[in-house]
Parts: C-alpha cells; sequence; structure tokens
C-alpha cells in the first residue's frame, strides 16, 4: 500500500514528530525535537518553556504552518501533554 497524504497531511505528521522527538535523540538532526530538561523547575515555567520550544520548532522545521497555539496539560503525576492546534 502507497501512502500518497495530502499537504495537510504531512503538516501534521511533521509537528506530531516534533512533539514525540526528544532533542539530540536524532542522528544529523540533533537540534530536531523538543529539549530535556524540565526537571524541578516550578509547574508554570515548565509549561512556558515547552510551548515556546515547540513555537520555535514548528517555525524552523514546519514553515508551511503559518497560524497555531501550542497548550500544555499537566495530568497529576507528573506528566506534561503539549497540544498544537494548527489554523
Amino acid at each position: 500500500m502507497i501512502w500518497n497524504p495530502t499537504v495537510d497531511e504531512e503538516i501534521l505528521q511533521n509537528v506530531q514528530s516534533l512533539i514525540a522527538t526528544a532533542q539530540r535523540s536524532q542522528p544529523m538532526a540533533r537540534a530536531l525535537g523538543l529539549p530535556p530538561g524540565a526537571v524541578d523547575k516550578p509547574l508554570a515555567v515548565v509549561e512556558a518553556e515547552v510551548a515556546r520550544d515547540l513555537s520555535a520548532q514548528i517555525k524552523l522545521y514546519e514553515p508551511r504552518v503559518t497560524k497555531f497555539k501550542v497548550s500544555v496539560a499537566y495530568d497529576g503525576d507528573g506528566g506534561l501533554t503539549p497540544t498544537v492546534r494548527l489554523t
């Protein structure tokens, strides 16, 4: 089966990959992804840093996305879930 994605599907997949990738984990693309380092910081600071870093990654690696909003949800057990809404 051949996958022939639309432009929107390509963009969505690329943004999902940015969210799921840790920085320095990709050979030949060490800057791609979200940086680690959210340990021992206040929750509001971590949420802001994740939103800022993810916004920068999208602007750098997926310039076809011109309008988007990043939010970060806290699950109560120490986990953060970033969400990107493409508009």
